[in-house]
């Protein structure tokens, strides 16, 4: 049997919006869009692969608010890269919200959490060079 990864869903109070934020700040693609109920349902791609779905909120539904505080079931995902300074840089002049700056683990990755849209806590982690 396989499994592979479909997509991570995101509901936003602006799937436009968020979707931008993905584009502008990691370089994910608009790669489709459609009618979803009562609202729109906005796919995401980066790297040739499905990242996300992002939609509204439809009618009849209360979507419960994000948080970036830890918690149990999914606590944040994350993008890997390869110059965690020229990311920061990127995300910074674009006025993206840090809630942990870059740091070195002492395994020697870097990290950095930072707020996407809708309190998504996002990882940005750069693996040590070889």
């Amino acid at each position: 049997m396989k499994v592979t990864c479909n997509h991570l869903h995101f509901r936003s109070e602006d799937p436009d919006a968020a979707a931008k934020f993905y584009c502008d700040n990691f370089g994910a693609e608009i790669t489709g869009e459609r009618p979803l109920s009562t609202t729109k349902s906005i796919t995401l791609g980066l790297n040739g692969q499905t990242l996300m779905t992002i939609s509204g909120r439809a009618e009849g539904e209360d979507p419960v608010a994000g948080s970036t505080e830890p918690r149990y079931g999914l606590d944040h995902f994350g993008f890997e890269v390869d110059d965690m300074e020229e990311m920061a840089a990127n995300l910074k002049s674009n006025g993206v919200k840090f809630n942990c700056e870059p740091w070195t683990m002492p395994s020697g990755s870097m990290v950095a959490f930072i707020e996407a849209p809708d309190k998504v806590s996002v990882e940005i982690i750069q693996r040590p060079k070889a």
